[in-house]
């Protein structure tokens, strides 16, 4: 059985008395889109940067396909890598940017003319190799960066927020893209973002850092809809906060008392009764109903009135005062009915949906 790609083993990296990696360890397979997801100073960029070669860790190891390039230079690990800014050089033409890296390795120009040919064909560049990054749209320099971290064909593409700066219709376009270079290639991607759409449009795994740390590493789905700890359950998706006291525990169930009102919640394990949890209920997982309809015995229901509506296209958001003085937010299709400010409504959902965490004073903070 051959190797992982590449292969973390218990990296730690501080800078001063901050953590920005700790202890991590991870193995990316071959063919494998891999994102690292965070906000701001999470350490995910550093994760990168070590990869690279860019850092050294502290302590730990990097190993590509078997090899321990800890101690290698970046130029000696096999890594391509596309920044968030391009770094293109202005005065060099398209074709220049792109085969830089060649240049730099010594290869024969008969090797970098047959590269180049197939980046730009790759990465849909034909006729645009006399140009300068100046004469390009934002995608196409994006195209071009690409090209640039992928002409050595390295091991493993390494990408720190490449579609930052890209407004929003492009970025969209380009999510698709990549994800069709990587699988035609069939090498890893390491993918840092603190976009979750991104991440959840692109990866095959995901990685939630936080504070240095990997909160959460599993198959995009599953850290969408089963998440495992109160950070990421924040911080991936939209999610309605439900926050309250057990009232009682059965199984795998309890009943919440949330500002008066009882729900039936999942419980986390070793949850007593009389202990304060946190829900996290996504707002997709809410619907509209018409006040007064029958309720069904498996599902949560509370009554209230629309505040606002946030239209978004084929979907909305619906803003809804209920009547216990909290507020929800419904993602539904802006076709279910004709609603105005002010209308009454119900808000429902299924029972035991979500995820439910202790409230802890760490949580509090």
């Amino acid at each position: 059985m051959s190797p992982p790609v590449l292969e973390l083993r218990n990296v730690t990296k501080r800078f001063g008395s901050v953590v920005a990696a700790g202890d991590i360890s991870l193995s990316v397979d071959q063919g494998e889109f891999f994102a690292l997801l965070g906000p701001s100073g999470s350490g995910k960029t550093t994760m990168l940067r070590i990869i690279a070669g860019l850092e050294t860790p502290d302590e730990g190891a990097v190993l590509i396909n078997g090899q321990d390039v800890t101690a290698l230079p970046p130029y000696a690990r096999g890594v391509g890598m596309v920044f968030q800014n391009f770094l293109l050089f202005p005065h060099k033409k398209v074709g220049e940017n792109i085969i830089f890296p060649l240049r730099m390795q010594g290869r024969s120009k008969a090797e970098q003319g047959e590269r180049l040919e197939w980046a730009l064909d790759l990465l849909r560049l034909d006729g645009l190799s006399d140009r300068y990054p100046h004469q390009l749209s934002g995608g196409q320099q994006q195209r071009v960066a690409l090209a640039r971290g992928l002409i050595s064909r390295p091991a493993l593409l390494l990408l720190d927020e490449p579609l930052a700066n890209l407004d929003r219709e492009l970025r969209k376009e380009m999510e698709v893209e990549v994800r069709r270079y990587q699988v035609e290639l069939d090498i890893p991607f390491i993918y840092v973002t603190h976009n979750q759409e991104e991440a959840l449009t692109m990866s095959d795994r995901i990685a939630v850092m936080n504070h240095g740390r990997f909160e959460q590493v599993a198959p995009k789905l599953e850290v969408y809809t089963h998440p495992t700890s109160h950070f990421v359950a924040g911080f991936v998706g939209h999610s309605n906060r439900l926050s309250g006291r057990l009232s009682a525990v059965s199984g795998e169930q309890g009943t919440l008392d949330w500002q008066g009102t009882s729900l039936v919640v999942p419980v986390p394990e070793g949850t007593a009764v009389g202990e304060e949890i946190e829900c996290f209920i996504k707002c997709e997982k809410m619907r509209i109903v018409t006040p007064g309809s029958t309720p069904s015995a498996d599902e949560n229901r509370i009554a209230g009135s629309l505040r606002d509506i946030i239209f978004k296209g084929s979907t909305a958001d619906y803003l809804v005062a209920t009547d216990n003085g909290a507020e929800l937010t419904v993602s539904e299709t802006s076709e279910i009915m004709q609603l105005s400010r002010n209308d009454r409504l119900e808000v429902t959902w299924p029972v035991a949906t979500g995820a439910c965490f202790p409230i802890t004073r760490d949580t509090e903070s």
